[in-house]
């Protein structure tokens, strides 16, 4: 069984292969093609484990166990395993917390470039924290942005997120980071919104990957005025396998990133709608990012092989 430090991960996964590998997983979770349960959990008094579970013919299982304790810090963390599926023997256990991170980004990254106005010039982050961080790094690849605003309650921390970027800075208040952006990424843990209508530009794209049940970051009357994009149409079904801000509507109401990616659904109609990505992390994602970091390790002789 090979064993991956985060160590190894980061220098394994690389961005620019995952985004093209996430929008073939993302077409053929839409076309039917992957065996996907509903995420479970179990909880504890100051946090929760979730499990998450996937497979994708020709590619082992993939299970990935993460924990959410808001109090600690990080306050996700996350180990990844994965299952040869001819035997079902175990072949790799690897740190599943910065695949979580980078997965998230690049997913994030994927609904921008699809969704997003093609004049987008300035975008908006709002948290500092690890989420952030790998937003900050994945807009960093978008030809065209020349501002990134950084927002945090602790200003401090929204400074030093920004100085990792020579287009970032710190603004002094949410409303200043979104009021011109044409991109809004929400990458906080609030449990409730953290942004308002009226502080929206005409046709902004937002990203929104925080997860807070039962309350959380997105307003509804921003979601209710807004073309909808999900993962997948359990993200209407109640937490942990869905979001908390997209409770009670209809299912039709959002539209899978893969149907668009199909084509079987539009995907932006006009420069003036807004357009939303809510992200509630799906078990694809790190099947398709464990699955590179695992073949390039055995390309490269990374890791560590141990006997269990």
């Amino acid at each position: 069984m090979l064993i991956l430090a985060r160590k190894d991960v980061q220098e394994l996964l690389d961005p620019h292969e995952l985004i093209p590998a996430l929008e073939e997983g993302f077409k053929a979770l839409s076309a039917g093609q992957l065996e996907v349960p509903s995420r479970n959990q179990v909880s504890a008094p100051k946090g929760a484990l979730l499990g998450m579970y996937a497979f994708m013919p020709g590619k082992p299982f993939s299970v990935k166990l993460v924990s959410i304790f808001h109090e600690s810090m990080p306050s996700h963390q996350a180990v990844i395993t994965l299952f040869d599926s001819e035997t079902g023997a175990p072949i790799a256990l690897m740190d599943g917390e910065h695949i979580t991170a980078m997965r998230t980004a690049a997913a994030s990254l994927l609904s921008i470039k699809h969704l997003a106005r093609q004049n987008a010039k300035t975008a908006a982050i709002v948290g500092a924290g690890v989420q952030s961080e790998s937003h900050l790094k994945m807009i960093g690849t978008l030809v065209g942005i020349e501002r990134v605003w950084i927002a945090s309650r602790d200003r401090s921390a929204a400074s030093t997120l920004a100085s990792h970027a020579s287009n970032a800075l710190a603004a002094d208040s949410i409303p200043q980071a979104v009021s011109d952006a044409d991109i809004v990424c929400l990458c906080t843990s609030s449990p409730e919104p953290v942004i308002k209508k009226e502080w929206l530009k005409e046709g902004v794209h937002i990203t929104s990957v925080g997860y807070r049940p039962p309350g959380g970051e997105l307003p509804r009357d921003v979601i209710e005025a807004s073309h909808l994009f999900v993962e997948s149409k359990r993200a209407f079904e109640p937490p942990p396998a869905g979001s908390a801000e997209v409770q009670g509507l209809n299912s039709d109401f959002g539209t899978e990133l893969g149907e668009m990616l199909l084509k079987q659904k539009p995907g932006r109609r006009s420069e003036t709608e807004t357009t939303i990505y809510k992200s509630m992390g799906h078990a694809m994602e790190d099947l398709v990012a464990a699955n590179l970091v695992y073949r390039k390790a055995i390309t490269e002789n990374a890791g560590i092989q141990i006997e269990l």
